[in-house]
């Protein structure tokens, strides 16, 4: 059997659309309230890290690995009670203006000691997603507001850096935050 090595290229491409599968399937069992998405929600970050790092975008690598450790604290948080909440308008404030001030902070370090593409834009991204994944993992019904916003601004840094198969992820993340925004509701019962 005369078997071809996996270039680089069909590599990245496989692990693009594992990536896909693992990250849509977290998100389908988490609006489904479902306790299997969270081992989907460590195995899919883990596959956008390996492609996030070989793309030079530091910051999205870094934060997949908070998303495995996010994710592992909100198994321990909602696989006992799945009881959807909101916040005050204050707390959005401060954790919005947190979220601002580090991804100035950190873009700028990664802007004058890595190599890092879009460095500003990466760090926004993040440390945004940080914030509305903590959001998540309590059970906090604003999250899919937050990510209706970074998803929409993902579709197009993944086009950009070359990871059209990502890019569609996030599109699809963008149609789901939708779904759970409207199937979580955003009063409180």
């Amino acid at each position: 059997m005369n078997e071809k090595p996996l270039n680089k290229e069909r590599w990245i491409t496989l692990t693009e659309w594992l990536a896909v599968a693992l990250n849509l399937g977290f998100t389908y069992l988490y609006i489904q309230q479902n306790s299997w998405a969270f081992l989907l929600g460590i195995l899919g970050p883990l596959s956008i890290a390996v492609l996030s790092w070989k793309k030079r975008l530091i910051a999205d690598t870094a934060l997949q690995f908070i998303y495995i450790m996010l994710c592992i604290w909100g198994a321990l948080q909602l696989c006992t009670d799945w009881k959807a909440s909101n916040i005050s308008i204050f707390a959005h404030c401060i954790g919005s203006s947190l979220a601002i001030f580090l991804a100035l902070l950190v873009g700028w370090v990664l802007k004058k000691k890595t190599h890092a593409a879009l460095p500003y834009w990466d760090s926004l991204i993040t440390t945004f997603s940080i914030w509305a994944t903590i959001l998540m993992m309590m059970g906090i019904k604003e999250n899919w507001l937050y990510f209706i916003f970074i998803d929409l601004f993902c579709i197009f840094l993944f086009l950009y850096r070359g990871l059209p198969v990502i890019s569609f992820l996030y599109f699809v993340y963008f149609l789901m935050a939708l779904e759970g925004y409207f199937q979580w509701g955003w009063i409180t019962n």
